[in-house]
């Protein structure tokens, strides 16, 4: 059963689309017994009173939580946490959402659920859209894609915006994160997952099935929005102090998806777990990466993907040429020169994983853990 957690603000809110939302699912769903939603309200928002008898006439259940607005947008996500709690006990897979969001496809909720069974343990994650970027080689046919710079989350397209989490995944990690930016905080718990375990446990959809109606007035750049509430999340996610939680929030899920292998199965990598590419690969995947955004015309992107292979790769040739092809043909772009690209520091080798607090339990089940650890540590990716 799924839950779509959704948080929504009446009074005041030009862009208010929860009938919306609740009307395309009467409409795309296939069965109203796989699903409910489950809706946070503000407390101070005066005209929720009057819309609550309307949500009784849809034929699914959908749950209201009115509690305290808190800072409003950059508190999406406490709301989101708080409306777990009302979920059913059978629902084993959860997606947020704010109330602007319509689902699109026929059958989605059948979409969704067949993709929950790949895990033995129930802790995955499924994306609506491939990791970005959306000009990268393989983008629909290798929709998984760790090797960015997370200091870039601002500036990748296409960042899916409507995840689904398995329950027991949220449970470990007491929660959608630190931000309102949740499907920012899915790409960097699967960057530290892929990283610091080399586990990747991500599923893809071949399409979106849920996704948002963009608004020009609250969701481009030119909104006040994009940078006040914005902006202040986005410099909180550059900031080492979140990237360390979401890294404990990682190491959590990795350590309950090796409690959950039988001992026999322990000196055997996790399921999900991947071999991570040599330097070599690495430097070929990053450059073709590089060159995608070249071939798409897209001169912004280009120049930070070239850097990139540069950071990590200074000595190789072709991105020295063309970064410094680019730089002179768009001089508006970037004001970096290659000269500078090349003495800033690559990216120091990632520490391996500091031994856990493994679990109490038998001796043979702790000795198993540690095995286990090693293995996924030993899949670390120098970055």
């Amino acid at each position: 059963m799924i839950a779509l957690l959704v948080t929504s603000r009446i009074e005041d809110n030009p862009n208010w689309g929860l009938p919306n939302l609740l009307d395309s699912l009467v409409e795309q769903s296939a069965n109203y017994l796989n699903f409910e939603v489950l809706v946070k309200f503000d407390t101070c928002d005066s005209e929720v009173a009057g819309y609550l008898p309307e949500l009784k006439k849809y034929p699914f259940a959908v749950k209201p939580l009115i509690e305290p607005r808190g800072r409003g947008y950059i508190d999406i996500h406490i709301g989101y946490t708080r409306a777990m709690m009302l979920a059913d006990e059978r629902v084993t897979v959860m997606g947020a959402y704010a109330d602007d969001f319509v689902a699109t496809r026929p059958h989605w909720d059948t979409t969704v659920l067949a993709e929950t069974k790949q895990f033995e343990d129930d802790i995955y994650i499924i994306h609506q859209r491939p990791h970005p970027c959306f000009y990268r080689p393989g983008f629909h046919e290798q929709p998984f894609y760790p090797h960015f710079n997370l200091d870039h989350i601002d500036e990748m397209a296409i960042v899916d915006e409507g995840p689904f989490w398995s329950r027991k995944l949220l449970e470990i990690c007491g929660g959608l994160g630190h931000v309102s930016f949740t499907d920012v905080w899915t790409v960097f718990l699967q960057w530290y997952l892929y990283h610091d375990f080399g586990i990747n446990r991500t599923r893809f959809l071949k399409e979106p099935q849920i996704h948002r109606v963009l608004h020009d007035a609250v969701d481009t750049r030119q909104a006040d929005r994009w940078d006040s509430d914005r902006r202040i999340n986005f410099e909180f996610i550059a900031g080492d102090f979140y990237r360390n939680m979401v890294k404990k929030q990682a190491r959590n899920i990795a350590l309950n998806i090796l409690a959950e292998q039988r001992v026999e199965d322990t000196l055997r990598p996790p399921q999900g777990s991947l071999t991570h590419p040599t330097a070599d690969e690495l430097e070929q995947i990053m450059l073709a990466t590089a060159k995608g955004a070249d071939e798409r015309s897209r001169p912004k992107d280009s120049i930070r993907e070239y850097r990139e292979v540069l950071r990590r790769f200074p000595n190789n040739i072709t991105a020295q040429h063309q970064l410094a092809k680019l730089l002179a043909n768009h001089s508006d772009e970037e004001q970096l020169t290659v000269a500078e690209t090349l003495a800033t520091p690559p990216h120091q080798l990632r520490q391996k994983p500091s031994k856990p607090l493994l679990l109490n339990s038998s001796s043979a089940l702790k000795s198993a853990l540690a095995k286990s650890l090693a293995i996924a540590s030993n899949h670390s990716l120098s970055t």
